[in-house]
């Protein structure tokens, strides 16, 4: 098994749209349903390293955006482009990968 659903249809724009209608709905006696697994492809290591610390910030009781920027900070992970995370940056990131 792929570490990724390789059936599923592809985004035509690019942000996924609210508004229904034909042919936005995607046929799905066509398609296995892999339940566990929706994203596109494997994360990337920066994904995984990105998750990896926020998992471990959280876990350590931090909740607010300024306290995960400065855990990030202080566990030297910083934006995919290479510079440090700023909580507006970071919103935007968590907005590309959501």
């Amino acid at each position: 098994m792929t570490e990724w659903n390789e059936n599923l249809t592809p985004w035509r724009e690019q942000a996924p749209s609210n508004k229904g209608g034909k042919g936005s709905v995607e046929t799905y006696d066509r398609m296995e349903n892999v339940v566990w697994q929706t994203r596109s492809a494997p994360p990337t290591d920066y994904e995984n390293t990105l998750g990896d610390a926020l998992e471990d910030i959280m876990s350590d009781g931090t909740h607010d955006l300024a306290g995960i920027v400065a855990g990030l900070a202080q566990r030297r992970i910083k934006a995919q482009d290479g510079s440090e995370f700023t909580e507006e940056s970071f919103k935007e990131e968590l907005k590309r990968l959501a």
